[in-house]
């Protein structure tokens, strides 16, 4: 079930947004008066590419950004594993390419999640490259399929919502009230549709002895193969998280902030928001039989985790940090026992910040001390 947000229009004044790094630093000692509200959202394509503002209407004269004119990444148009997200990189390069950087802002955000557990959702390539790690059924595999399905999902639905798609931009329609916006529940569903086909794999057929067989990669596959059974339902569990996370957003136009008149669109919930959702179902995943009953929103394995001391890749990892007050990781466990070394050093940050009447933000700057654990 949804949520709704109401948002009044009143007279503000307009904000000073700190850089990402400098919020990021200072996010223990950074206050704003109650004057000046910044909603900072790093999501969709942060790495670089895109800059999207999830928290307002549409745009009624979308500019793409140029990394979804430059057409699919190379690998892609010769990918054997996915023949749907070939067919689609000649025909709709722009919403594979929203897909494909979804995609890799999820994994990114598993990474910053999971940075000091045993198995930190790093070294994995890009899942519609097929990488290695697919081919099993444990549950790393399972969270990156879910990942995979959610950031291509929610990379196209921020793409329609933008106006970057153009067969699914959000357009303004006539409701019960004046400046009703319902458009954009289409782009959730396009980008939830444009998922399942991407990740849509070779047809399935029957062999000659009627058993269900499906082409994948070049090999044949058994149509109950434990890793094809996991696959597609974690799939479906990260398209879920997706379609739970709508939710709908109104804007008011009115005098002192009274909703006579308002806009209302719909989007999905942040990036961040859904794999921390994930990642939640993830730690409580346990290995099951193949015949184990399995709610479709939780996530399903076969295989036992691998041992990650025994493939010896902790080495030069950073498994803890500590400053004055806080500390995160433990050392011990992550590098196996072989050892670490931890360097000192002082970060300059900014702090003790005001809203300054009208408009500027005035900070001070302070250090920090932070000491980093390396294994050996």
């Amino acid at each position: 079930m949804g949520y709704s947000i109401t948002i009044g229009e009143i007279d503000e004044p307009k904000c000073e947004i700190l850089p990402t790094t400098m919020l990021n630093q200072s996010a223990d000692h950074l206050s704003l008066s109650n004057q000046c509200s910044v909603l900072v959202f790093i999501g969709f394509l942060s790495i670089g590419a895109f800059a999207v503002n999830q928290y307002s209407p549409p745009s009624t004269s979308p500019q793409p950004p140029i990394r979804m004119l430059q057409g699919c990444p190379p690998a892609l148009l010769h990918s054997r594993s996915f023949r749907h997200a070939q067919i689609l990189c000649r025909t709709q390069p722009a919403l594979v390419v929203a897909a494909y950087e979804g995609i890799k802002d999820a994994l990114s955000q598993c990474e910053e999640k999971l940075r000091f557990h045993a198995w930190d959702c790093t070294k994995i390539g890009h899942p519609l490259l097929d990488p290695p790690l697919l081919k099993y059924a444990h549950r790393e595999s399972a969270l990156v399929w879910a990942l995979s399905s959610t950031g291509a999902a929610w990379g196209i639905a921020t793409a329609c919502m933008q106006g970057w798609l153009p067969e699914c931009a959000c357009t303004p329609t006539a409701g019960e009230k004046a400046w009703e916006w319902s458009g954009c529940s289409y782009g959730v569903q396009y980008g939830l549709a444009a998922s399942r086909r991407l990740f849509s794999r070779g047809a399935a057929y029957k062999d000659d002895d009627g058993v269900g067989r499906e082409r994948r990669g070049g090999r044949d596959l058994p149509a109950g193969n434990p890793s094809k059974i996991a696959e597609r339902h974690n799939l479906k569990a990260g398209r879920l998280a997706v379609k739970k996370s709508v939710l709908q957003s109104c804007k008011c136009h009115g005098v002192s902030g009274s909703c006579q008149q308002k806009t209302c669109w719909k989007r999905t919930a942040d990036l961040e928001t859904i794999t921390g959702h994930l990642i939640d179902k993830y730690h409580r995943t346990r290995s099951v039989l193949p015949e184990t009953k399995v709610k479709n929103a939780d996530l399903l394995a076969f295989e036992q985790s691998p041992d990650h001391c025994a493939a010896r890749t902790a080495s030069r990892r950073v498994c803890g940090w500590r400053n004055e007050t806080h500390s995160q990781g433990d050392c011990n466990s992550l590098c196996c026992g072989r050892g670490y070394n931890v360097t000192h050093e002082v970060i300059p940050y900014k702090c003790d910040c005001k809203f300054v009447w009208c408009c500027q933000l005035v900070c001070n700057e302070c250090l920090q001390h932070r000491w980093t654990s390396t294994c050996l």
